[in-house]
This record gives C-alpha cells, structure tokens and sequence, in this order.
C-alpha cells in the first residue's frame, strides 16, 4: 500500500490552503478519493472539505 503526502491547494471549508496529511491508499499513482475522503473525516474536518476528496485538489507526493 503506497503512502501520499497531500498539500492542499487551496482553502476547502475548514481546512486552510497548504494543510498537509498523509492518506494510505493502494491504488497508483495517486490515492483514490473515498481513501481521500476518509481521512479527512477522520481529521475532523467539515462537509465541505470532504466534498473536495479528489486528488486532483491537492498537491499529491508520494512517502
């Protein structure tokens, strides 16, 4: 299972611009968003931010 690192992008609900997590995922090269979305959650934050789950809103590396 690869381990990204996200930054995100820009501010998305509660989660301010350049935030940065880490989402386990097992697809490549980038997370799938239901992994996305599920750590956001887990970090607390709101519907808002969890509407922005693609990877595609983040700046994505790979750990």
């Amino acid at each position: 299972m690869a381990v990204y690192k996200l930054k995100a992008k820009n501010n998305y609900g509660d989660m301010p611009k350049g935030y940065e997590f880490q989402v386990a995922s097992p697809t490549i090269p980038s997370p799938n968003a239901n992994d996305v979305e599920k750590e956001i959650v887990r970090l607390g934050f709101n519907k808002q931010a969890q509407s922005y789950k693609s990877a595609g809103n983040f700046e994505v590396t790979r750990s």
